[in-house]
């Protein structure tokens, strides 16, 4: 292997929760009054960055921490509605058995991440920052830096979303991108330096090159 740690978003990279996050939006922009995603805007909101979204649905920047709040806690009641993408259970631990350190780093608590992955499955990362800021992940990543002791040249994060692409070139480290996630794999293309991966099995072998 040629990277030391590799960095895993939760929430569409392991977790296929898409949906799911669509009707707790719909349910969170009704409590909190600002717009929600009309039906027919799917596409067009998946080709958006994270601030472009809360700008598009009239959600000022300072209400994001409390709306964050809100969505864990709405996800969470419907985690039993959330699957694990097929080969992501197999892929950690692929990499973990080939002596690669895992983290998550995820906004969704640990639990929403035990429920889907199991405990099998988080016991094999050995870092996990949770609640992660909606646009904090780059801070989570440079504190990662200093509790790993690795160098960002070492380091491979995989994600789904354009903040996930920005955070990772924020602090230096690689980004590999996936096509199964919330944003339209068009648009998180142009983020990334790599094609993007179809599947984990795909994800692994770039990983082993």
């Amino acid at each position: 292997m040629t990277c030391k740690l590799v960095v895993f978003d939760f929430d569409g990279t392991l977790a296929d929760s898409f949906d799911v996050f669509r009707r707790c939006l719909a349910d969170a922009a009704a409590a909190h009054g600002f717009r929600s995603v009309a039906d027919g805007e799917e596409e067009r909101v998946r080709r958006m960055s994270g601030r472009q979204l809360m700008e598009h649905l009239g959600v000022p920047l300072w209400k994001v921490p409390t709306l964050a709040v809100d969505m864990r806690r709405r996800m969470l009641a419907r985690i039993d509605e959330v699957r694990p993408f097929p080969g992501a259970g197999d892929a950690l631990s692929a990499l973990a058995g080939q002596g690669v350190e895992l983290a998550l780093v995820t906004s969704n608590t640990r639990d929403a991440a035990r429920a889907v992955l199991g405990d099998t499955a988080l016991r094999l990362f050995r870092h996990t920052h949770c609640g992660t800021a909606m646009f904090g992940k780059r801070f989570k990543l440079r504190e990662l830096l200093w509790t790993s002791r690795l160098t960002p040249a070492e380091i491979v994060c995989i994600g789904d979303e354009i903040r996930d692409a920005e955070a990772a070139r924020a602090v230096g480290m690689d980004f590999i991108g996936v096509a199964w996630g919330y944003t339209h794999p068009a648009a998180l293309q142009t983020c990334c330096d790599k094609p993007l991966v179809e599947t984990f099995a795909q994800l692994h072998d770039m990983l082993a090159r």
